[in-house]
């Protein structure tokens, strides 16, 4: 019995080290991914563990497939080849992470270990921050990609979303005190605003929305909740307006695009370069949205930025064009490269992934397969090893540690 104990021990630290690794230093996952294949080769032969794929692991590896497949169809060779090392996360993954362990563990280790590395990111993050601003930096150095300078701040924004998560997932299952639960998600909460992610911003109020949502009905009956449910835009509104950082960005966003919505093909006629941040994602998206009816088949992997520079040039935007920008739209980013099948494989792993999580009541793949869904409107989650290692890693590991709930929990 203390055999298993200990490999149960050995396997949760392995994970814990492997999410360390992703949010403190990204560049050494190949270490992290060797510890896990060496515990997963340990666990066969002592027959702890058994291999079972899931629907979800089979789609992701057929993505990554899909890209090989395309890449017969690449001018660019050099940047296709890229994308097999880049995507790796895709096969890599779903298949090691398919070797499940027999018994349930509640993964206590793993979660100390990650939640100490985002401390120890927003620690660094404030040092940084505070060198800036003894520097004559001002405010501004405590926002945004000052902030956040190791990741970009939409990364670190997911990470902090599901630092919390965890936090909470502890507290239920009793190896996290409440003080260190309410405590920790203050200081992430203020973190998390501190990135000025829009992204995550939107995700972190809506999450705040229906937690709110769920204590009402649990304490006063559906109806309340049902009520409040009218109310919650104009309260959300209401927290939006009244925090400036959070104003400025609602409000440059809504500008832009009311402005673009009375004139998409004007309106980037006689703008000067730099654009803003807006600008230049509603520049993007109409772009790819263009090449995409184009190509509903998709350009072939390592063709995105020759196709879509041109696009950019025949919209006489050849500044943003030299930028060789990436969509700002996972789905879109996908659908350009790999065509329309490429963005329902990856509509199934977010929606199979959110339906297999409420069927096992396994909020935490909820939070983080909802997370990646909303995220990939905004940005290309997918094209930084930030973010395509973590939520792989996360996804394909809650996935296949949703277990039969009258399986033995292991002591751990």
């Amino acid at each position: 019995m203390w055999r298993i104990k200990t490999y149960h021990a050995g396997y949760d630290v392995t994970l814990g080290c492997l999410a360390a690794i992703i949010v403190l230093a990204p560049k050494l996952i190949a270490l992290g991914l060797i510890g896990l294949l060496v515990m997963v080769v340990i666990g066969m032969r002592k027959k702890l563990l058994q291999f079972k794929l899931d629907k979800v692991a089979i789609v992701l590896v057929a993505l990554y497939l899909l890209y090989v497949i395309y890449a017969l169809f690449t001018r660019h060779s050099n940047e296709a080849f890229g994308y097999f090392e880049k995507k790796l996360s895709l096969i890599v993954f779903p298949i090691l992470l398919s070797f499940r362990l027999k018994q349930r563990i509640l993964f206590k280790r793993a979660v100390y270990l990650f939640l100490i590395a985002v401390f120890i990111l927003l620690f660094s993050s404030i040092v940084h921050s505070t060198q800036c601003y003894l520097h004559g930096g001002g405010f501004s150095c405590f926002l945004a990609s000052i902030f956040s300078y190791q990741h970009h701040p939409t990364y670190t924004a997911v990470f902090l979303y599901f630092a919390m998560a965890v936090l909470i997932y502890g507290k239920i299952k009793h190896f996290i005190r409440a003080w260190i639960m309410y405590v920790g998600i203050a200081i992430l909460f203020i973190a998390s605003l501190m990135c000025l992610s829009l992204s995550g911003l939107l995700i972190l109020l809506a999450s705040v929305g229906l937690l709110a949502l769920l204590l009402i009905r649990r304490l006063i009956g559906a109806r309340w909740m049902y009520i409040s449910i009218l109310f919650m835009p104009i309260l959300l509104y209401g927290i939006i307006i009244s925090v400036p950082q959070l104003e400025g960005e609602w409000t440059n966003a809504t500008w832009y695009a009311n402005e673009f919505a009375k004139n998409p093909t004007g309106f980037f006629k006689g703008k000067d370069y730099p654009f803003s941040g807006t600008e230049v994602r509603l520049a993007m998206w109409t772009a790819s949205s263009d090449v995409l009816m184009q190509y509903p088949l998709g350009v072939g992997t390592g063709n995105v930025d020759e196709v879509l520079s041109g696009k950019l040039r025949g919209m006489n935007l050849p500044n943003l064009a030299a930028q060789n920008y990436n969509p700002h739209n996972q789905y879109l980013q996908t659908g350009v490269e790999i065509g329309l099948i490429g963005i329902v494989l990856l509509c199934f792993i977010c929606f199979a992934s959110i339906v297999k999580g409420i069927r096992a009541k396994n909020w935490l793949l909820v939070a983080i397969s909802a997370n990646l869904a909303i995220n990939m409107l905004f940005e290309s989650m997918l094209q930084r090893q930030s973010g395509i290692v973590f939520y792989c890693f996360i996804i394909c590991l809650l996935i296949n540690q949703v277990q039969n709930p009258s399986q033995q929990l292991a002591e751990d």
